[in-house]
This record gives C-alpha cells, structure tokens and sequence, in this order.
C-alpha cells in the first residue's frame, strides 16, 4: 500500500508536471470521485512549487472545500497574486455551510489586509470580501 505521502507526490506531480498533462483530467475526475479533497490540501501544504497550479486543481476537481474556508483565505492573502486568484475562485465555489466564527475571522483577516494592499491585489481582496460577506446572509 503506499502511504499517503506517496500518494500526494504522485497526485502533484500529475497535475503539475507538463508531461503529465495528459493525465490531468484523469486526476481530476479521480479526486472528485473519491473525494479527495484532503489528498490536494496535503499536496498544497507539503510543497512550495506548482501552488497555484494545485490551488487551481482544488476547484478544477469539483470538490466543496467549504470546511477548509481559513485554508484557502490564507492562501489568498499571501503576496502571490496568482496562487490568490486561485484561492478566491476555490473560496467562490463553496457551497457551505459555513461556520460563521470562521467567516467572521476570514473577513477580519481581509479587511487588515485590504489596507496595506493596493493595484490587483486590492481588486482581488475586494472582491474576496463580498464573496464572504455574501456567505453570512
């Protein structure tokens, strides 16, 4: 049997490896099927290559990532813009519920951020912040 550990390196390296292309919506379908949203969260986590792409798999795949709601805000508030555009779009798919401690907490955690940022990192909070506050109603 192979450890989870193998199993996220051979899931990151089909979906980021451009030899691997071929199979990435295989992978895809795989993930969605058993429901292997843990799987790419650890991949994401165990990493600091190819993020935006795996970010870019957690919604690719279909997966609800509501439960994982602080994960990805963190993600979209580090200082990479492309791993952020990633994130917002995974954090504009979730379909709750949500905690709303959470979403309380990840709105907060924009809002400081919103005010040391500027230019497209600013558009991209923005917009972050009206998903969330969308996700309260």
């Amino acid at each position: 049997a192979e450890s989870s550990g193998d199993l996220v390196s051979t899931v990151t390296s089909l979906l980021t490896l451009p030899e691997n292309n071929d199979f990435k919506e295989e992978a895809l379908r795989v993930i969605k099927r058993e429901n292997g949203g843990q799987l790419l969260i650890d991949a994401i986590k165990s990493t600091d290559k190819n993020i935006a792409t795996l970010v870019a798999a957690c919604w690719e795949s279909e997966v609800d990532f509501s439960k994982e709601l602080l994960f990805f805000v963190s993600l979209a508030l580090g200082n990479d813009d492309l791993i952020s555009i990633e994130a917002i779009t995974v954090i504009s798919t979730m379909a709750g519920p949500f905690n709303k401690d959470e979403v309380d907490k990840a709105i907060a955690d924009v809002r400081i951020k919103i005010k040391k940022s500027e230019g497209v990192q600013l558009i991209l909070l923005n917009d972050l912040l009206n998903t969330l506050l969308t996700f309260l109603q």
